[in-house]
C-alpha cells in the first residue's frame, strides 16, 4: 500500500467521497483534491468542459494525490492515472440523506469540499442537482461499471456499498501502512 501515490474516489453526490479523502490523506498523507472547488464558478456557475479539461488534467499529472468527484466525461483520464480507484456505490436514500444532513448543517455557507462562493442554498439549481442524484444509478452507473470492469486488471479497484464497508477498508488499509 505505500507505493499508492493516486487515489481516485468516485461516487454520487453524498456518497461520502470527501469524508473518505480526508481519512485517506491522514493515512497515505497525501494532498487531498476536491473536484467541485476546480469545476464551479462562484454562485454554481458550469464552466466550458474544456476549460476545465486543462485544470483536471494537470491536477492527474501530478505526482501524487487523492482526487474526489465524478465529472463523468473526464472521469477515464483519471482512472488512467491513478494507482487505487474506489467506487462508492451508497444506496440512493443514504445520498439523499447526507445531502440533506449537509445542507441543514451549512445552509448559506461553502462546505469544506466545495468551490469558493458557491454556498449551500435552496433554489432551482439545488432542485435540479437533487435530479441528477436521483438518476445516478440509471444513467452513470452502467458507463461506471464498465470502465472500472476495463481496469480491473490494471488498478486496485474497490467498490464499497455501505458506510460497513468503508470502515472495514479503512481499518483493512490502516493495518498495510503500517
Amino acid at each position: 500500500m505505500k507505493q499508492i501515490k493516486k487515489i481516485t474516489i468516485i461516487g454520487n453526490a453524498g456518497s461520502g467521497k470527501s469524508v473518505l479523502a480526508r481519512k485517506l490523506h491522514t493515512l497515505f498523507h497525501l494532498p487531498v483534491y476536491h473536484l467541485d472547488q476546480y469545476f464551479w464558478k462562484p454562485n454554481w456557475v458550469m464552466p466550458d468542459l474544456n476549460e476545465f479539461k486543462i485544470v483536471h488534467d494537470e491536477l492527474c499529472e501530478r505526482d501524487a494525490w487523492i482526487i474526489e468527484g465524478m465529472c463523468l466525461p473526464l472521469l477515464e483520464y483519471r482512472v488512467s492515472q491513478a494507482d487505487m480507484i474506489i467506487f462508492l456505490d451508497m444506496p440512493r436514500y443514504l445520498c439523499f440523506w447526507r445531502i440533506f444532513k449537509r445542507f441543514t448543517s451549512y445552509y448559506g455557507q461553502e462546505t469544506p469540499s466545495s468551490a469558493k462562493q458557491c454556498p449551500e442554498a435552496f433554489n432551482w439549481n439545488f432542485l435540479r442537482f437533487l435530479t441528477v442524484v436521483w438518476k445516478f444509478k440509471g444513467q452513470d452507473l452502467p458507463m461506471i461499471k464498465g470502465l472500472l470492469d476495463a481496469y480491473a486488471s490494471k488498478k486496485i479497484v474497490y467498490t464499497l456499498q455501505s458506510q460497513g464497508e468503508i470502515d472495514l477498508f479503512l481499518k483493512m488499509v490502516g493495518s498495510k501502512i503500517e
